[in-house]
């Protein structure tokens, strides 16, 4: 299946789907994952938030591992070395997938401002609430003291 701008579809995989096609722990995959956006750039996200990887990236992260031990390269040196034989373009996500990711996060800033407004105003009619309850003082507490 193509996207409009005549990119092939890719498949996404997530941590624990990835690690294990990687052969490599979860914990690994997770140092990989910062690896590689320090590197190459962020990672795509799930809905939850929680990173996904796309096959490209995973072909990627594979040479270079590949390359690393074979070269005796640290594996950062490796992947910034590694391009896939598709170019750069494979790395960035089709114009239509990003808007979608976009939209997708205007939507979630917008429920998370909502719900940030409504506990304001909870703390404020709390606040008020607690105000009321307080009996007012008509001397100093330490004037206890004086007597």
């Amino acid at each position: 299946m193509e996207n409009p701008d005549g990119r092939q579809d890719e498949t996404f995989l997530p941590p624990a789907l990835a690690a294990r096609i990687l052969g490599v722990s979860p914990a690994t995959l997770r140092r990989y994952a910062a690896l590689w956006e320090r590197t190459v750039g962020p990672l795509p996200r799930a809905p939850g938030g929680g990173r996904l990887w796309p096959e490209g990236a995973m072909a990627r992260l594979r040479a270079a591992r590949e390359r690393a031990l074979r070269e005796g390269l640290p594996l950062e040196e490796a992947l910034r070395g590694e391009v896939p034989e598709g170019g750069l373009s494979l790395l960035l996500p089709a114009e239509g997938e990003a808007l979608l990711l976009l939209k997708a996060l205007a939507e979630r800033l917008e429920r998370v401002e909502g719900e940030l407004r409504a506990l304001r105003e909870e703390n404020a009619r709390l606040r008020e609430a607690l105000k009321a309850l307080e009996a007012p003082r008509k001397r100093p507490w330490w004037r206890f003291w004086g007597r």
